[in-house]
């Protein structure tokens, strides 16, 4: 008989993926998410993707009239007239990007606002491209498909960079070939340490995982634990192991998709874990660490340090993610012990957000 926990085909199954993956796109769509590091958006247009629409970026180059230099601009990436892609275009002196097939012009709202092939006449305003609303903060860009009146919730907001100016770091995206409700449960369970991670942070001499509370608010599931961990970044002793200290890490799920950690880098450090669903089952992957200045200083982060070690860490996280089957977490059938409670209050609460249908 087949394994039913590995079979997938069948027009009922894919009935009920295609079911679950309109359900967790409706749902997205109604959150910001990243959609670009602030650095790799210029003055050229940028493409983007979320939740299975594409989007084209670009920045307002210093000459844009009307108060918009500098700032950033999001339209659905395709032209109305010949539907050819906008981000294969460029933006012009006065900060409108220009779709590559017949210069057509549009401004960050999607009003067309110049056809070279037919001067001097008025355009009319059902000659739109569709626009996306979109924020710059925290070293990322920002985009929400819905409507301000349809928006779940405000944008998670990261205090420690956003109000207090820590010092931090902004890291490399990843692509990942995984469901981004996989990757926030990934990124905060607690029982994978002393397994996967024993090349870095992970204490192989520690597996039990003590029980710990959970706790829910609106917008938010949180949790604390102290862990054992092993110095990433120390040489190992006579004994051929790196000393260990106690990491208290504290766990914070901004829903759907962010995560503030506090402790992971160090004592008065937060690491910053966002991924945007850049379809139902795939995502891209952004992350930032903020150091508090009282402990460690104003000076410039070491980013080629912290991103080595980082690097390390997020790689076999990635594997485990791409490698699960059903890549649905809502179309799996899944045990659950005491230690993956952070976990299933996390799934409990995406269910309740409309995230399974």
């Amino acid at each position: 008989m087949v394994n039913a926990v590995w079979a997938t085909g069948g027009s009922a199954a894919t009935d009920r993926d295609a079911a679950l993956d309109a359900a967790f796109l409706a749902a997205s769509a109604r959150y910001w998410h990243p959609v670009a590091r602030a650095a790799d958006v210029g003055a050229a247009p940028v493409r983007a993707e979320l939740c299975d629409v594409p989007l084209v970026l670009w920045r307002r180059p210093a000459s844009a009239p009307g108060g918009a230099a500098g700032t950033v601009a999001a339209l659905v990436d395709r032209c109305p007239h010949r539907s050819v892609p906008l981000s294969g275009g460029q933006v012009d002196a006065d900060g409108r990007v220009r779709c590559p097939y017949h210069s057509w012009a549009f401004d960050g709202a999607g009003a067309c606002v110049d056809i070279p092939q037919q001067p001097g006449q008025k355009i009319p305003d059902l000659i739109a491209a569709r626009p996306v609303r979109v924020a710059e903060a925290a070293g990322l860009v920002w985009a929400c498909l819905a409507d301000e009146a349809d928006e779940a919730r405000p944008r998670p907001r990261f205090g420690e960079i956003e109000d207090l100016a820590w010092p931090h770091y902004v890291g490399t995206v990843q692509n990942w070939n995984g469901q981004a409700a996989r990757q926030v449960e990934n990124f905060c369970d607690i029982g994978h340490f002393s397994v996967l991670h024993t090349d870095t942070f992970g204490n192989d001499e520690v597996l039990a995982v003590d029980p710990y509370p959970v706790r829910r608010t609106e917008w938010t599931v949180e949790a604390d634990y102290r862990y054992p961990s092993v110095n990433p970044v120390a040489e190992p002793g006579p004994d051929g192991r790196r000393p260990v200290g106690e990491t208290a890490f504290q766990y914070r799920i901004e829903l759907p998709f962010a995560v503030w950690l506090g402790g992971a880098t160090g004592p008065s450090t937060v690491l910053f874990s966002v991924c945007a669903p850049t379809s139902a089952t795939t995502l891209r992957l952004y992350w930032m660490a903020a150091f508090d200045p009282a402990v460690y200083g104003d000076g410039p982060v070491d980013g080629v340090g912290l991103q080595a070690v980082e690097d390390r860490i997020w790689a076999p996280d990635k594997v485990i993610v791409e490698s699960q089957r059903p890549a649905r977490v809502f179309a799996a059938d899944e045990i659950h012990r005491a230690f993956d409670a952070l976990g299933v209050a996390y799934r409990k609460a995406l269910r309740e957000l409309g995230f399974a249908g």
